[in-house]
């Protein structure tokens, strides 16, 4: 996860070459497919960085955002609620059918826990592990039930996004007021109650904010983020590898936020990250495609966001 626990040396003044192969003002009525994956290719201050970017059409019916659901079963583990059991994307995106899938909200484990890890190796070496027991931070909506409540700071909502009942999506400091027409959601990183400042989005009305989001915004890490389109039509999703020196760099929060705007997001948001940053694609008859996590393979994560097509279903992985 993309926890504040790494000394990394703070890399600066990102100089951006290469072009992105998908437009920002590509409109989803020109598309093929109401899906449509990218790779990300750049070069940052003389460094590679690489990943994926998504365009997912939310006026074509034939989409179904999904959020991980709620547990089939209340349970509590040690006197607190199990929001969800940690699942790897891969494994998530497999058993659900989905075309495309990221990794979600911020988590923490439940139960005994063991100590933090305080390196990157130690958290690769598995302290996010399969079928443990999990609370989700922040907002967490499935099929218009609230898995996990949303948080405020100071009377101010986390980072979130909301997909509608009509198909359009929303990104802001949403609180429970904001929640009546909600179908599915998810929350970025916000700031914790020991956090003296709040964070802000990644993007707020084309401006980016990066700089101001959570967490360790000058830092270069995996990261995974997802925005919307102006009118609320078009969901855009970046997830950036990082931590794998001569293959990708990772970005900073202002370095995304510039990439959500270039591909055509006027509000965005970031989620958790680092060795949690996780995308897998398996179009209907087309090439698998998944990004290179940090830790080796796919982390074990709380939740999820996934895009189902109706009467189709995610090619076998290969």
């Amino acid at each position: 996860m993309d926890r504040p626990v790494f000394n990394l040396s703070v890399l600066r003044a990102a100089v951006w070459l290469g072009c992105m192969a998908l437009s920002a003002s590509a409109s989803p009525a020109s598309w093929a497919d109401p899906v449509v994956v990218e790779p990300v290719a750049l070069e940052i201050s003389g460094m590679p960085v690489r990943g994926y970017s998504a365009k997912i059409d939310l006026s074509d019916r034939s989409v179904e955002v999904v959020v991980t659901a709620a547990l089939a079963k209340a349970t509590e583990k040690d006197g607190k609620a199990v929001e969800a059991i940690l699942t790897p994307t891969d494994q998530w995106a497999k058993e659900q059918g989905m075309v495309l899938a990221i990794n979600g909200n911020y988590f923490g484990k439940l139960g005994k826990l063991d100590k933090a890890p305080q390196t990157e190796a130690e958290e690769a070496r598995g302290f996010y592990r399969s079928g443990e027991a999990s609370d989700i931070v922040g907002l967490s909506i499935s099929n218009g039930v609230v898995v996990s409540p949303v948080r405020e700071h100071g009377g101010r909502g986390d980072p979130a996004l909301v997909i509608r009942k009509d198909h359009s999506a929303v990104v802001g400091y949403l609180t429970k007021a904001d929640l009546a027409q909600a179908e599915e959601g998810l929350a970025g990183v916000g700031g914790g109650e020991g956090d003296a400042l709040p964070g802000t989005l990644l993007v707020q009305d084309g401006s980016n904010l990066g700089s101001t989001a959570r967490v360790e915004p000058t830092v270069r890490h995996p990261r995974t983020a997802i925005g919307v389109s102006a009118d609320g039509k078009t969901l855009i999703i970046v997830v950036i590898d990082g931590r794998q020196p001569g293959y990708s760099a990772g970005m900073t929060l202002p370095e995304l936020g510039d990439l959500m705007i270039k591909l055509g997001a006027r509000d965005a948001i970031n989620l958790d990250g680092g060795g949690s940053s996780s995308l897998v694609y398996a179009p209907v008859g087309g090439e698998q495609l998944m990004n290179k996590p940090s830790d080796g393979k796919f982390r074990a994560v709380a939740n999820h966001l996934g895009v189902r097509i109706k009467n189709g279903a995610a090619a076998p992985a290969k």
